[in-house]
Parts: C-alpha cells; sequence; structure tokens
C-alpha cells in the first residue's frame, strides 16, 4: 500500500494564505503585506508564529516575506525559482526589443540580488520583484521562494541565474563550456 507523504509546513502555511484569498479576508491580507517591512511586521507575527521561531530574527525574516508576497500576488504557481519570474518580468517589459536587450536592461535589479550574502538581505530587495511580478502576472513558485532563502547561497544563485540568463545562451545557439 502506498504511504501518503504528509504536506510540509510550507505547503500547509500556502494552504492557509490562500484560504484567506479566497475568504477576501481584507484586513488578514492587509496585516500579511506589512511583512515586507520591518518597522510593521509585527502586524504579520499572528499569522506566521504558529509556522516559525519569531526570535530568530532570520527565520521571521523569510516567514514574514512569504507571507507578505503571497498577500500581494494572491497566488502560487509551482515549477519555477525567481530567476524565471525576474526572466519573465524583464521580457514582459520589451516591446519591440531583443531579449538580450530587455534582459539587459533589467540586469542591474538581478545582479544586486545575486550579490546578496543572506536570505535577510534578498528579502528586503524581493519586495519590488514581487510587487512587479503582481503587476506583471508574472508567475511566482512561493515554496521554491521560501526554500531558495532557506538554503540561500551559491548553488541557489547559480539556479537562479541559470534560468534568467541560460536560454539567452541557448537561443544564441551558444555553448555553455
Amino acid at each position: 500500500m502506498e504511504q501518503q507523504q504528509q504536506p510540509t509546513s510550507i505547503e500547509r502555511f500556502l494552504d492557509v494564505l490562500a484560504e484567506l484569498v479566497r475568504a477576501d479576508d481584507r484586513g488578514a491580507l492587509a496585516d500579511l503585506r506589512h511583512g515586507f517591512s520591518p518597522a510593521t511586521e509585527h502586524r504579520a507575527w499572528p499569522y506566521v508564529a504558529p509556522w516559525c521561531d519569531l526570535a530568530d530574527d532570520r527565520q521571521r525574516r523569510i516567514w514574514t516575506t512569504i507571507a507578505a508576497g503571497f498577500a500581494t500576488h494572491k497566488k502560487t504557481t509551482p515549477g519555477s525559482n525567481m530567476g524565471t519570474t525576474l526572466r519573465r518580468i524583464a521580457l514582459s517589459d520589451s516591446e519591440g526589443k531583443k531579449p538580450d536587450d530587455a534582459l539587459a536592461t533589467f540586469d542591474a535589479r538581478f545582479r544586486r540580488l545575486l550579490t546578496c550574502g543572506s536570505a535577510s538581505e534578498v528579502c528586503d530587495h524581493l519586495v519590488g520583484v514581487i510587487r512587479a511580478a503582481e503587476r506583471k502576472e508574472a508567475s511566482i513558485d512561493f515554496q521554491q521562494l521560501y526554500n531558495d532563502l532557506r538554503y540561500w547561497g551559491e548553488k541557489v544563485k547559480v539556479r537562479w541565474a541559470s534560468q534568467y540568463w541560460g536560454a539567452q545562451t541557448s537561443a544564441r545557439g551558444g555553448d555553455a563550456s
């Protein structure tokens, strides 16, 4: 008999957030959006406290950023990382430009994310990205984003870069070696 895998904490949390969106709980969603700012993140704490240790700054920043992002974007779409999302945002602004040129105009913003030394620093820079993704209807995989922030480091940066610039290289017929 096949054993069904239990949902992870982040999966359960995203389900709770999706229910708030379905219920159109504007007060809760407004409180969650305050998670983007360290000055007002305390308004999101009642929602994230069951999921993380609020005394751990890193954990709290990751969970409040995911909560604020979901409350802003109002959906999660599995299957991509922020490199893919940022590529979609850059290309959506490309009206008449070649993909290489569209990505180049967004390049500095993407490179700034890659220079972040900690998950907390990335969280600071994700606010504008998530808002742009919502405006441009670019999908975000919040479960993947949570995992990427949780394990932030060189491997995550390389995966994001591969998704952002990777298709660009293959489109030119170039060899990555």
